[in-house]
């Protein structure tokens, strides 16, 4: 008991120092990639649905992930709160996993040395909590994959040298194999959240080679082979699945970088960027102005590389494999997307979650290292050190109060990004502040004409003032530039709409549903301008693909009533108003064409309380008050007619 009481009561102390640095960001807004990944996802509309219309073996899509997006989803529909909670909890448990796998990295160190610091998976596991670093993975939550693949490869690290220190002891060998089970779970479920859980089995081997140097190059090879293993059969089931190891389908933007620049970038970026971040983090940037390297002989990456050289032979001339093994980790566990695989977004803060672990860890041996056998000054010095770590964090948190405050900081700190004034713009835009937007998206054009996504956005503002043609010249721009979103397409024909160009906006529509065949309101506007052009069959089965997509599109069912009504097929169009009713029962459209449909058919007293209705939600409606008269004088007559 006396054991475990030190462990308990380091846990209240991390879930605390947890849930002070980030209960400020529990009401923070969906932003930027949010939108996408969540509020307008349809996989994880429900969570009944999820297997069929996902399912949690297709790991290739972030399965896992999306799974835990449609548990919220299921139990708070799209209240933010909810899924701030969720990665709050998230990253306190993997900050008390750390803390626990810290106590048995201790094993590299000298017996002497561990004695010393005792203390050091506690102080790691604090910095990591408190981190203001781990502010935009804990608070953005489309970066919800990355605290999820940390967990997992935290768990899978710690089961495995539990796996290890059971092989040693004969009798308890069965228990050796439970643990490669649940090893090869975390690993599954890693690879369900983020592809960086890859990195797993070499840190593992990293780990082996300096906790086991007696092994031997024969056995240590062989054990290489059966811990790569899955690995390998990841790789050859992506190869088989995907047909392409290094290509990413789901960003061909990135696929237009050159490769060797690239990864010249990365080795500076890795130096100057995240591991200068992660040991000072000041001026912390969601979107930071990195450019790629100009070149063989660009100065940034060739000082990044002697930097990196002279680290890497300080590390191996020092005695602590601990440290030693702390920069190994970070090292590898930032080869994923900091290497030879181009990414859109050269740098982001979340990618450094999981690499960080070890620089925490290389800080936590610093300061216990500048303490030594000196308890007061440890106590004052962590204290201090925690306590500025704590407040940069609150600081960085209240970025995330409001889009409009996340990218203004932005473009202060990235002030030459036309990507960044473009969606400070859309933040702009949402609140209606469209003299600032406009000026954001001029800026945006004037540092890049070819801005695609910044002539949009100046078509929604012009569309706003109903400039209709502005607004078409700046949507066919985005076009004409090869814009790859659907919304340029459908906002493309929205305008031509207001333009009494129907015919070609159902060209732009068309596109739209080609591109994005999921979203209800390109089925609607569609099926609007069919309708408009009495081509009611096309209309009909465009309304039916929007009601597919959403079941509740009020306005779906009522157009698909007033076809039918047109048509004289009253049955099918007393259906169709019957299903929008429950959906709104105060629009006054509803009641006027189930009292109408009622009243063409005789069916007074099934008429009266639609025109009753209509009459309390619009007072003023002299037509409904004479009509449901009407049907109130014929409904006596019939009910006299009747009587015997």
């Amino acid at each position: 008991m006396r054991n475990i009481e030190p462990h308990i009561k380091a846990l209240a102390v991390l879930s605390l120092l947890g849930i002070l640095c980030f209960f400020a960001t529990l009401k923070a807004p969906f932003v930027y990639d949010d939108l996408h990944a969540i509020v307008e996802n349809p996989h994880i509309r429900s969570l009944a649905d999820f297997q069929e219309v996902v399912g949690i073996q297709n790991i290739f899509n972030r399965s896992v992930v999306l799974f835990t997006y449609a548990v919220n989803r299921h139990l708070g529909e799209l209240d933010v709160f909810g899924f701030h909670l969720f990665n709050l909890l998230l990253h306190i448990f993997v900050g008390v996993v750390f803390y626990f796998l810290t106590t048995e990295l201790l094993a590299l160190e000298t017996t002497e040395r561990r004695a010393r610091l005792r203390s050091l998976p506690l102080v790691a596991a604090a910095i990591h909590l408190m981190h203001p670093m781990a502010v935009q993975p804990v608070t953005y939550l489309s970066s919800r994959s990355s605290i999820l693949a940390s967990l997992f490869f935290l768990l899978g690290f710690y089961f495995f040298i539990q796996s290890l220190k059971l092989w040693q002891q004969r009798h308890r060998r069965y228990q050796m194999f439970f643990c490669i089970i649940l090893v090869l779970l975390c690993c599954f479920l890693g690879a369900g959240s983020k592809e960086i859980i890859v990195t797993l089995p070499v840190i593992v081997m990293v780990y082996v080679w300096l906790q086991f140097p007696q092994l031997g190059l024969r056995k240590f090879g062989l054990l290489c082979l059966l811990v790569l293993a899955p690995l390998l059969l990841y790789l050859a089931y992506r190869y088989l699945h995907l047909g392409n190891l290094f290509v990413l389908k789901a960003d061909p933007e990135s696929m237009q970088m050159d490769r060797v620049l690239y990864f010249l970038t990365q080795i500076k970026v890795l130096i100057f960027y995240y591991l200068w971040k992660l040991i000072l983090p000041l001026n912390l940037n969601f979107e930071p102005d990195v450019r790629l390297a100009a070149g063989l002989f660009d100065p940034e990456w060739l000082t990044g590389l002697a930097a990196m050289i002279c680290l890497t032979a300080g590390l191996y001339l020092q005695k602590s494999r601990l440290l030693q093994f702390t920069f190994l980790w970070a090292f590898i566990a930032f080869l994923p997307t900091s290497s030879f695989i181009p990414l859109k977004q050269i740098v982001t803060e979340h990618r450094a979650y999981l690499p960080g672990f070890g620089i925490y860890l290389a800080l936590g041996l610093a300061l216990l290292a500048a303490c030594r056998n000196r308890p007061v000054r440890t106590g004052m010095v962590m204290a201090a050190f925690l306590l500025l770590t704590a407040l940069l964090t609150l600081n960085r948190s209240l970025d995330f109060r409001s889009e409009i405050v996340l990218w203004q900081d932005t473009a202060k700190k990235s002030p030459r990004k036309a990507l960044v004034h473009n969606n400070l713009a859309s933040a702009y835009l949402a609140e209606k502040m469209w003299t600032p937007a406009e000026a954001e998206l001029q800026r945006a054009l004037d540092l890049d004409p070819g801005q695609t996504d910044a002539s949009i956005n100046l078509g929604h503002l012009y569309s706003q003032r109903e400039q209709w043609e502005k607004a078409r010249i700046e949507f066919d721009r985005a076009i004409l530039l090869g814009s790859p979103k659907a919304e340029a397409f459908y906002n493309a024909g929205l305008v031509r709409i207001h333009l009494n160009r129907t015919e070609e906006a159902i060209v732009f529509f068309k596109k739209a549903v080609e591109m994005k065949p999921q979203q209800a309101k390109y089925h609607f506007e569609l099926g609007n301008a069919y309708r408009s052009l009495s081509l009611l069959d096309d209309a009909l089965q465009e309304y039916r693909l929007t009601l597919e997509n959403q079941p509740d599109h009020l306005q779906a069912h009522n157009n698909r009533g007033v076809i039918f009504w047109n048509l004289k097929q009253f049955s099918l169009a007393e259906e169709a108003f019957q299903k929008a009713l429950p959906l709104s029962d105060k629009d006054p459209e509803i009641h006027n064409n189930l009292a109408s449909i009622y009243l063409v058919q005789n069916r007074y007293e099934e008429a009266i309380p639609h025109l009753e209705r209509l009459i309390a939600l619009q007072p003023q409606n002299t037509k409904a008050k004479e009509l449901l008269r009407v049907a109130m004088t014929m409904n006596d007559a019939a009910t006299a007619q009747d009587r015997p």
